[in-house]
């Protein structure tokens, strides 16, 4: 049991590293940004290191080094978010302040000063392999969200919001799914009361239409 989860631990790490990562490496020209890139380029990445930070990535970058300096107030990064690489912080001291700045750039890992090999492998290995997970919940997301897009009662339920608010089918979506998510149900719980909704809707006319016709 252990040599298997060894094996596939092994195997996982080796499908990361064997990716030849693209690395871009925001630290000052000094000794531990010298010796943070020479220990990437050793594990097999291709690394470009610059300061100060660029506005923008170099295309297909998959990791990001980012120093945090003393005198930076508010450290920026307009590359970082959901859809960006992942982001390891480089700090001198492990201090609440540090810790925080990097929390705000969603750091997803941290390593101090001065930069040591020990240790360094398994943070960049845990940023991608999390990196990696995050993406993939995000498409699987995705997936189940496109899934009811042609269901019976969803293509109802839109085309009565289109009629009655006279919006495109992308709107009469995204309010279903705005309820949705605001009553904390399901996008087909929402379709089913729209439906319901729109039946009482036609019924009602239909007996305001009758009583016009028997005032006639």
């Amino acid at each position: 049991m252990s040599a298997r989860t060894d094996r596939g631990q092994r195997s996982l790490t080796g499908s990361i590293l064997e990716r030849n990562a693209r690395v871009v490496v925001f630290h000052p020209d000094d000794d531990d940004g010298l010796t943070l890139t020479n220990h990437l380029r050793r594990m097999g990445f291709q690394v470009e290191r610059c300061w100060p930070p660029t506005d923008t990535l170099p295309e297909n970058t998959d990791l990001v080094f980012r120093a945090l300096l003393p005198e930076e107030r508010a450290p920026k990064g307009e590359w970082s978010g959901p859809d960006g690489p992942p982001v390891i912080c480089v700090v001198a001291y492990e201090n609440p302040t540090f810790i925080d700045q990097a929390i705000k750039m969603g750091s997803d890992g941290i390593v101090t000063t001065p930069i040591r090999a020990s240790g360094l492998l398994s943070t960049v290995v845990m940023a991608l392999y999390h990196a990696r997970r995050a993406r993939q919940h995000t498409q699987r997301i995705a997936r189940l969200e496109q899934k009811p897009l042609d269901s019976r009662h969803l293509r109802e339920a839109k085309n009565i919001l289109m009629t009655m608010h006279r919006v495109s089918e992308r709107e009469a979506y995204d309010m279903l799914r705005a309820q949705a998510m605001e009553k904390r149900v399901t996008i087909d719980d929402i379709c089913h009361s729209v439906i319901q909704a729109g039946e009482v809707l036609q019924i009602a006319r239909g007996l305001g239409t009758e009583d016009g016709r028997d005032r006639e």
